[in-house]
């Protein structure tokens, strides 16, 4: 994250647990990673693609990778796609793997880690990405408060608005996007301000509230009926059932970042540990 958030807030927080809530299963850990950002889960390889950040998260230094990991946790190829700048979330549409990197969209194909490059004017930390039903890819730009979208090989300012309280996390999920914000950094620890979810409906760009200050999100996956978040300083990663309803499924530390599921196990990167943990939820 930016400089990884900022030494003096991450240094207000460096006492989050590190124990699993009874509630998650811990089915492996893979190691040799450097500071993973973003799992995604590629179906139609039966694998996972792992972005890592490895220098600052916001140069463009070209120190940026992607690993492939089996889905027992056994590392495929640490460095399967290598030269890029601070990769961090992606999803994959058309046979294609579609990451945020800085100001650029790296479009990989999953066949050859062939990369292309999509410049994003304007953009300043390119973080999530989700693929709607419509074709086009969707992008946030955390600390503009933007949503990018991405179709025909061009990217398109799709939506600014502080609304959208520093989106990080975006799925789209049942004909709308959901984004997951990251909330207020402050430099004392009692001026932070949580992020939450809200709802963007496509066709007319409004903004619903769903839920306010349940941490300062990162990732977000649906599995089941409910919409699962990572909480980057709590550490957490929490369920928000339909009715609202929010259940911490496990504790991890400082650092839990985009995580990835399969539909049903939920693939968490720890950028401080360098590793990617299994969930088995039960």
């Amino acid at each position: 994250m930016r400089n990884l958030l900022s030494a003096t807030s991450v240094a207000c927080l460096l006492l989050a647990p590190m124990s699993l809530s009874a509630m998650a299963a811990e089915a492996w850990r893979t190691d040799g990673l450097s500071t993973p950002e973003s799992v995604v889960y590629d179906e139609a390889n039966q694998r996972l693609i792992v972005s890592n950040i490895i220098g600052e998260a916001t140069e463009a230094d070209g120190k940026g990778s992607l690993s492939t990991i089996a889905l027992d946790g056994t590392m495929i190829d640490a460095n399967w796609v290598e030269g890029l700048d601070a990769p961090k979330g992606s999803a994959i549409a058309g046979g294609k793997l579609y990451v945020a990197d800085i100001s650029n969209i790296r479009v990989v194909d999953l066949a050859s880690g062939a990369v292309e490059t999509i410049a994003v004017d304007g953009a300043t930390f390119l973080n999530d990405v989700t693929a709607g039903d419509d074709g086009a890819v969707y992008v946030t730009d955390t600390f503009a408060n933007r949503i990018y979208r991405v179709a025909d090989g061009a990217a398109a300012l799709f939506l600014e608005d502080a609304a959208l309280g520093s989106p990080n996390g975006i799925l789209f999920d049942q004909g709308a996007l959901v984004v997951a914000g990251f909330g207020q950094l402050a430099e004392k620890q009692e001026d932070m301000v949580p992020g939450g979810l809200v709802s963007v409906d496509i066709a007319s760009k409004a903004i619903t509230p769903m839920a306010e200050k349940v941490g300062f999100l990162d990732g977000i996956v649906r599995v089941g009926d409910a919409l699962v978040v990572s909480d980057f300083f709590g550490g957490k990663i929490i369920s928000i059932a339909a009715d609202g309803t929010q259940t911490t499924l496990a504790e991890l530390g400082m650092g839990t970042a985009d995580i990835g599921t399969d539909g049903t196990a939920i693939y968490v990167p720890l950028m401080m540990q360098n590793q990617v943990v299994k969930l088995d939820i039960e």
